[in-house]
């Protein structure tokens, strides 16, 4: 089964992400082996510190890491749906394992950027980065259900 991380800034406080984000990963646990890491968010007044503080924090996960790194950020590419279920079956199909990276609220440094294999944009807009992570959670379950066929998928 393939393994496939989520690496968080920050725990998730509202409640009714926490309830979409549990739906999904029930789901998502048939399909994947996946687990999610949450780093503490950096408590820095300054945006530029908080930047700094938090990518070193999940740039010293990622050096443990193996397989690819890709980070959600709203500088990475736009996929449609089937295009994101085709690269992660691709991946899947290699045994690769996938790690993805949701930032703080000040996003990463350079040094984080060259250190991801890819970068993917949920969304031309800025999201916050709890709502990413459940735009993120049924994005892949919607991936994992393009690669079986089944019917949850009308795009």
């Amino acid at each position: 089964m393939q393994k496939i991380s989520l690496l968080a800034i920050g725990s998730l406080k509202e409640s009714w992400i926490r309830t979409g984000c549990g739906f999904y990963l029930s789901r998502l646990q048939r399909a994947f082996d996946v687990s999610v890491q949450e780093l503490p968010a950096s408590k820095e007044k300054l945006p530029e510190k908080q930047r700094e503080e938090e990518s070193e924090r999940v740039f010293r996960v990622l050096e443990q890491c193996g397989g690819e790194v890709w980070l959600l950020d709203e500088q990475g590419d736009v996929l449609t749906s089937q295009q994101f279920s085709a690269e992660i079956s691709k991946r899947k199909d290699r045994g690769t394992p996938l790690t993805f990276v949701v930032g703080g609220a000040y996003g990463f440094t350079d040094a984080v950027r060259h250190r991801a294999d890819h970068m993917l944009s949920l969304s031309a807009m800025t999201l916050p980065h709890e709502l990413c992570r459940l735009l993120f959670f049924e994005q892949l379950y919607r991936a994992s259900e393009i690669m079986k066929g089944s019917g949850y998928h009308h795009g």
